[in-house]
């Protein structure tokens, strides 16, 4: 009699695990009809929205067509390991009852999806970052660094974009050359102005030896522009200096920089320079039909940033 109180129990137990897998087998069945009814949809409708990303595992495919959705898996010996994400725990199942071919393949196309996935979100990004850049006037001087669509005068330090404001210089006639000129009584001794710049230093600074310059010009001109290393003197910086000799020719005289001129798109000038800048104060000078422009773009050279250099 205690036998088969022993045996109806066992047979109890084993009825019950074998209704477990039965509603196991059929969640999984069923797990599986969204999927089969998403993947019936119309191409063009999965590429006009970016697919909402799967959970966080992946298939387990088994030989029944049924599969399990895992975060991971490990085979050993005749029998897989897995963590359920369904049911968060571990378990265990005959690597026999596996479709390894269709597992692969759903690995595959699940990293597949996921690159579209990011591929699709970066572009999205992108897309509002430069959602208001004119694509006919911006020109991306270095790698996603656009240059501003805005008429001016630009500097470039480093990876620092900055706006150059126009100062104005004033000439002033050589009052000792003014005074050479008349004791001796030669009318031929030529004229001399000074280029100057009120005030010891430029409002715009920058720090690299080797700045580039950007020009967008107001029209479609190409300036005559020269980089003068300025001198100071008391309060004010001397640019240059304008020679004018009996006949009325000009000469200019200033330390001069040496520049090379680039167009990198339509309307838009690089100047690099074809030397180290030394710190100290510098000014952009052009020179139009009338001569040469009183009003200049100043800026200064500053030692890096802890080098210790004043």
């Amino acid at each position: 009699m205690k036998c088969l109180t022993i045996f109806a129990g066992v047979m109890a137990g084993a009825a019950m695990s074998a209704a477990g897998l039965a509603i196991s087998a059929r969640s999984a069945q069923s797990d599986s009809s969204p999927a089969q009814n998403a993947s019936s949809k119309p191409a063009k409708q999965a590429q006009e929205t970016i697919a909402v990303p799967l959970p966080k595992g992946k298939k387990l495919i088994l030989s029944d067509g049924s599969y399990q959705l895992v975060r991971e898996y490990s085979v050993q010996g005749d029998r897989v390991r897995y963590w359920s994400v369904e049911r968060s725990q571990w378990e265990e199942i005959p690597a026999a009852m596996v479709n390894w071919d269709a597992t692969k393949k759903a690995e595959a196309e699940q990293a597949q999806q996921e690159a579209e996935l990011q591929a699709k979100i970066h572009a999205t990004e992108l897309a509002e970052r430069t959602k208001d850049i004119d694509v006919d006037r911006s020109l991306e001087i270095k790698p996603g660094l656009f240059l501003p669509d805005d008429v001016g005068f630009y500097a470039l330090d480093g990876r620092t974009i900055l706006s150059m404001k126009q100062s104005e210089a004033f000439s002033k006639t050589d009052k000792l050359r003014e005074l050479e000129r008349g004791i001796s009584g030669v009318p031929f001794i030529s004229q001399r102005q000074l280029i100057e710049i009120p005030g010891k230093r430029a409002a715009l600074r920058v720090t690299t030896p080797e700045p580039e310059f950007f020009m967008r010009p107001a029209d479609s001109r190409e300036p005559r522009i020269m980089l003068l290393h300025a001198k100071l003197e008391g309060n004010r910086r001397l640019v240059e200096t304008i020679n004018t000799n009996a006949a009325g020719e000009e000469s200019s005289k200033g330390q001069e920089i040496e520049l090379m001129t680039w167009t990198p798109a339509t309307g838009v000038f690089r100047y690099t320079v074809g030397e180290h800048l030394n710190p100290g104060e510098y000014a952009f000078v052009e020179i139009t039909e009338e001569g040469v422009s009183l009003f200049v773009w100043d800026f200064g050279v500053d030692p890096p940033r802890g080098s210790g250099k004043h």
